[in-house]
């Protein structure tokens, strides 16, 4: 049997950071059990959040690495699902949960690094809307590919059988999420 104590520096970095996350998982969910969660529950959500807040680490630098950031691709995620269809400030700022003060600040970076056009509406003057530009197209071409690496790499250890079951399984918790709760409703 190799002696543990000569595996490579990584590798040994690599166990002694899982072991640290499951003992914090472990001591995370002992916490709100003893608070009155249900244990079964609590691992479940427990788990979900951290998956949740690990991507948006792993998504900031491989955004960052296509000079992105989370904001800007929350904004050019939107315009691309849109389907070439322009969209308001307004119902930018609505969808993506910030202050219209706020997207008016993102919508300026982009239209400075060419991701976006902004112009009047041509039935109402008083209106802006907002697209994607033909450089914003490219840019969430790029972004989505360095994203699905990291997604990839993340689903690495489930098989294709795996994977399909988890994919139904919170596609049922989701559903259920959206029967108990009118969007609207939820807390931004």
């Amino acid at each position: 049997m190799p002696d543990p104590s000569r595996a490579p520096a990584s590798r040994r970095r690599s166990e002694q950071r899982r072991r640290k996350v499951a003992e914090q998982y472990a001591a995370d969910v002992a916490a709100y059990v003893a608070a009155g969660g249900d244990e079964q529950v609590q691992r479940v959500t427990t788990a979900v959040n951290r998956v949740g807040r690990q991507l948006d680490r792993w998504y900031a630098t491989q955004l960052a690495g296509v000079g992105l950031t989370a904001d800007e691709w929350a904004v050019l995620t939107r315009l691309a699902r849109a389907g070439g269809e322009t969209l308001t400030p307004s119902q930018l700022a609505e969808q993506t949960s910030v202050a219209p003060s706020s997207m008016t600040h993102r919508l300026d970076k982009l239209v400075d690094k060419g991701l976006v056009s902004r112009g009047p509406d041509p039935d109402s003057r008083a209106r802006v809307l907002v697209t994607l530009s033909r450089e914003g197209w490219e840019s969430f071409r790029e972004a989505m590919h360095a994203l699905d690496r990291v997604e990839r790499d993340v689903l690495a250890v489930l098989d294709s059988a795996q994977r399909d079951q988890l994919a139904a399984l919170l596609d049922l918790v989701i559903g259920g999420i959206d029967d108990l709760v009118e969007p609207a409703t939820l807390p931004r």
